[in-house]
Parts: C-alpha cells; structure tokens; sequence
C-alpha cells in the first residue's frame, strides 16, 4: 500500500504535471471551487454518455462561474500558473506550462486523482426523481440525528490531544487530518474497552487501537438500511 498520502506527497499525470493534495490553509479556498467537481457522467443522463465531461461542463452546463471555479482548483493542486483557452468547442483547456495541459482528454483521470487525494465522494445519482427525492430526505433525516461535527471541531480535537499547534496543522492535508482524528477515536475506545473489561465487562469486543480504517468508505453508504430495499424501489419504477 502507498504511503503517499500519509506523507501529504503528490502523484503525477503524464501531460499534467504533479498534483498534489491541498494542505488545510487553503481548505477554504478548495471547498469553495471544488464543487465543480462533483458533476460526473451520471448528472447528465445516458443520452450523453459517448460525450466528454469536461465538454459538457463547459460547453453543456455554460456558466462562466464553473471554468473559473476549475481554473482556481488547478491553481491550487497543480500550479499557480493556469490559463483557460478557447479556441473553438473542440480547441480549449487548461494550460499549465508548455509541456502540460488540461483538455477533455485528461479531464476524468485529473478529476478523480483530485477527489481522492482529498477524500471526495461520488455523489449517488439515482434516475428516477422520485427516488433521487426520497434518497435526499433520507440523507437529510440522517444528518439531523447523528452527532453535529464540523471541520473546525476536528481540528481542534487533533490539536488538543496530539498536542499540535494550529499552525502545524494549517500545513496538513486532508487525508493526514482524517486519519489523526480517526486514529485518535480508536485509541480512546481501546482504552475504554480496556477499562470496562478491568471492571468485569466480558462482552465488549476488544478491538485492536492500529486496526485499519478506510478513510474512502462512502460515508452514505449505509444511507438506506436495505440496498435491496432500494433496487426492488427502482425495479418497481422500471428502472
């Protein structure tokens, strides 16, 4: 397994450059831009899907905010030095240097290296509305009930009890902060389970403090207590 996102190091693309995960000093700055990059394929219906989606995000969607809002996430990831083109709707993209560029060719594979080196998800896309609606009041009804924690309340707990100043952490990434706050909660339930057990708890599994977490998992992944509850909704809608 790679240690690069561990150490905050980048990954290169051939015909891009280095791109390289954002540190939490400009975590503002990126969650600003970086909703740009949740539009996939499955936004824009299968009638599109021999389409590039860099085309249909700048030509398809056409919001001048949407290619801006890109050019300052590539600034932030790759270089400070990018300038969107348009020639023609076939001749544009994203110069970086004159070695590199981005252009609906490389688009997906820049796209999806940003979302995981900053641990994004995929949004889920449902075809029929109706379950799109119903998914989203789940997700909302969700939120409500679990335990209201924000990025700052991360940040605090890790520079708390790791002991870091906020300007060390500044220079984190997002990977690195999720895996301190993860680790630290499997120390504190160790420990506690440790302390049950010396006072006669026999039930409570005693879970390992270093066992792996999947910073990855898809947090809405339990959204619905049954998928197959939710795939027989479909079939019922002819989906």
């Amino acid at each position: 397994m790679s240690t690069s996102l561990i150490f905050g190091r980048g990954q290169k693309i051939d015909g891009v450059g280095l791109v390289k995960p954002i540190t939490l000093n400009d975590y503002d700055d990126f969650l600003e831009k970086s909703s740009v990059l949740y539009y996939s394929m499955a936004h824009f219906g299968d009638e599109f899907k021999a389409q590039f989606l860099l085309d249909l995000i700048v030509w398809g969607l056409n919001q001048e905010e949407l290619v801006t809002n890109l050019t300052e996430l590539f600034k932030l990831t790759i270089s400070e030095k990018v300038t969107f083109f348009a020639n023609s709707i076939d001749d544009y993209g994203f110069i970086i240097d004159e070695m590199n560029l981005i252009d609906k060719n490389n688009y997906d594979q820049v796209r999806s290296l940003i979302m995981h080196q900053n641990l994004m998800n995929e949004q889920k896309v449902y075809k029929d509305k109706l379950v799109q609606e119903w998914a989203n009041k789940a997700l909302e009804a969700k939120n409500r009930k679990g335990i209201q924690m924000t990025f700052e309340d991360m940040l605090s707990t890790v520079s708390v009890y790791a002991g870091k100043h906020y300007s060390e952490l500044g220079k984190y990434t997002i990977y690195q902060l999720q895996s301190d706050f993860n680790r630290i909660g499997k120390l504190i339930e160790y420990d506690a389970t440790i302390s049950f057990k010396c006072a006669g708890d026999t039930k409570s599994p005693l879970k390992h403090y270093a066992e792996h977490v999947d910073l990855f998992r898809d947090p809405n992944d339990d959204l619905f207590v049954s998928q197959d509850k939710l795939k027989g909704l479909n079939q019922a809608m002819g989906n």
